[in-house]
């Protein structure tokens, strides 16, 4: 005899209910269908994702194993000091740190560059375990599944939230912890488990509030940097997907370290570390300087237009331009035929192409083609121009709002006849950035190390959200301070 679905949903739903888990960093029962097993198989299945968008594990092992060293001494004062933690370093610009349930905890290169000390180290790194313990990716996932089953579209709604089919495969919902955030209320509670493991271990807790400072002057840095209004918080920064109020972090961690309780700082320890720590772009991923991108390996370069801010990413570089412009350089798939074959029947397969021309761009053979898209944000014009270099095909998409596009054509094929061979003398020159620690010497002012900075503008804005200078704060013969050479 079968059961109806309708009478084994209820079956189900009831048994999703009663399922309830106590998180060892809170001490709180709450709805948990989420095994520590399961976690455990989420984080290591979601961890070679992580690595994938955020260019790898940084190479450097001296550092990695400072990192590590940090974050273990800060497991140890939580509530499961036996269990096991991974701390990586990712090799990523962006400013941001991450934890994966089953213990796997991130921070990149960027964040490590932004820090000024120990203490601001392990409040980062004490919030993302506080995330673990307080088995936060695990309820979300609960109750996501809950919600759907009163639906009864549960197998959707796991597809949905994990990115795969099957209810059995938790790997997506993990990968995606970092992207999709968590709650104000759980992010609180990470801070308060942070700021104790802070404490337990020896660091002043007051240094997880200086660190948010500087991650709001580095958000307001950004917008300038994309030509934004610095009140313009990105919606992928850190400090947007990590929504918290420096005074309260500020208020829990008097609070949590009670009277006379100072804690270390260990800020000359955490710069020998970060001394001569890759900034910016990895060569092998090519850099940028201004406006021109070049990529030794590939040995080519191109440059956009004034007005553009080039960024480099693990599958593509884009450059953002006025008036919703965008500019988008990537390689496609080895093609045998033709450029113009190429265009109509590989890369714009199915489009309307327009003005379809064969061309030589930097001595390679190349087509342009015109079409307009539907975007999410509207109908666009889009040149297309592939260019092959032996077996590589190379790949400029240019977007421009219907209304400005004939303003920005010029700048576009400026943009295209740019892109060319490195000569050799140029390829020796694409050399990486590496962060210096430097002594402040006697007639040493902002002013005057902001200037030696290898940037194009807002040098004086830049020196002083890497070293967290207050505007009017002087320099002190004798101090350590970072720079970038």
């Amino acid at each position: 005899m079968r059961r109806p679905p309708a009478f084994a949903a209820a079956l189900l739903s009831l048994s999703l209910l009663g399922s309830c888990q106590t998180a060892p960093g809170t001490g709180q029962t709450n709805f948990n269908i989420v095994s520590a097993e399961k976690e455990a198989k989420m984080g290591a299945e979601a961890h070679p994702d992580i690595l994938s968008q955020f260019g790898g594990t940084y190479e450097d092992p001296k550092l990695q194993a400072y990192v590590a060293g940090v974050g273990q001494r800060l497991v140890g004062s939580t509530e499961i000091p036996e269990a096991t933690f991974r701390f990586t370093v990712l090799n990523s610009t962006v400013v941001n740190a991450m934890a994966l349930p089953g213990g796997y905890v991130y921070v990149t290169r960027g964040l490590l560059t932004l820090a000024d000390d120990e203490a601001e180290l392990a409040g980062v790194i004490g919030h993302e375990i506080g995330h673990v313990t307080a088995r936060h990716t695990a309820q979300r996932y609960s109750q996501a599944m809950a919600a759907n089953l009163a639906t009864g579209l549960l197998g959707a709604v796991v597809g949905a939230v994990t990115g795969i089919s099957g209810a059995g495969n938790l790997a997506g919902v993990a990968a995606n912890a970092y992207i999709q955030g968590y709650s104000r209320d759980q992010e609180s509670e990470a801070d308060s488990l942070g700021i104790r493991y802070m404490n337990a271990s020896g660091w002043d807790p007051d240094y997880m509030a200086t660190f948010l400072a500087k991650l709001r002057d580095q958000s307001r840095l950004e917008a300038v940097l994309a030509g934004r209004s610095p009140d313009a918080v990105d919606e992928y920064s850190m400090f947007a997907s990590h929504p918290r109020t420096i005074d309260r972090v500020k208020d829990a961690a008097a609070a949590g370290k009670g009277a006379g309780h100072q804690g270390a700082v260990g800020r000359d320890l955490y710069l020998s570390h970060l001394d001569g720590m890759l900034v910016g772009d990895d060569p092998g991923e090519g850099v940028i300087r201004g406006r021109v991108f070049s990529h030794a390996g590939l040995g080519i370069r191109f440059e956009v237009p004034p007005g553009y801010r080039l960024v480099n990413g693990a599958k593509a570089v884009t450059a953002k331009g006025p008036d919703g412009a965008l500019i988008r350089f990537d390689m496609g798939p080895e093609a045998q035929m033709d450029m113009t074959s190429y265009l109509q029947n590989q890369w714009a397969k199915g489009a309307r192409l327009s003005n379809m021309e064969a061309v030589t761009v930097g001595g390679m053979p190349a087509a342009v083609g015109l079409t307009r898209l539907s975007t999410n944000k509207g109908s666009m014009d889009a040149r297309l121009v592939a260019i092959k270099d032996g077996r590589a095909v190379y790949r400029l998409l240019f977007l421009t709002p219907p209304q400005v596009t004939a303003q920005q054509v010029e700048g576009q094929r400026r943009a295209t006849d740019s892109l060319r061979h490195l000569t050799e003398a140029e390829r020796g020159d694409v050399k990486p950035l590496r962060l210096r620690i430097v002594t402040v010497k006697p007639g040493d002012t902002v002013e005057s190390l902001a200037e030696r900075l290898p940037y194009d503008d807002h040098k004086l804005e830049r020196f002083r959200v890497l070293n967290g200078l207050a505007e009017g704060k002087a320099l002190t013969p004798g101090e350590k301070i970072k720079t970038v050479m």
